[in-house]
């Protein structure tokens, strides 16, 4: 991707997968403050947690995000499949390979996939 700006440090991580386990408020609550603990983020506001199904014949499922001193993350989940996006974006540098070790081992997934946006230098 083109770096339009690169002064400013950032960096996102874009993760995909399927999860095995009972996805509740409680545990998305505490997976996102353990994912902040884990990258060592700043938690400034959140978890903010929500869920569309009620609004929506489109999504069931669970979704929440925090916002981060560093920047933030946004999770989204559908219910009825088991998948799950999370987003990550930070103005901080962060390790990858911790991220997704702590994703795949707190969700159960049997099936992950991830992309880092990479900038042009």
């Amino acid at each position: 991707m083109e770096n339009l700006k690169p002064e400013i440090q950032r960096e996102r991580l874009i993760i995909e997968g399927f999860y095995d386990l009972s996805l509740s408020q409680e545990f998305l609550k505490n997976f996102l403050l353990g994912l902040s603990k884990t990258l060592n983020m700043k938690v400034i506001a959140g978890p903010y947690l929500f869920s569309p199904n009620s609004f929506s014949k489109l999504h069931h499922g669970l979704g929440g995000f925090m916002a981060w001193a560093e920047s933030g993350v946004t999770f989204y989940s559908w219910n009825p499949h088991k998948f799950f996006t999370l987003d990550i974006y930070s103005c901080k540098a962060f390790d990858t390979k911790l991220a997704l070790e702590y994703v795949k081992k707190k969700l159960k997934c049997p099936r992950m996939v991830w992309e880092r946006i990479k900038y042009d230098k």
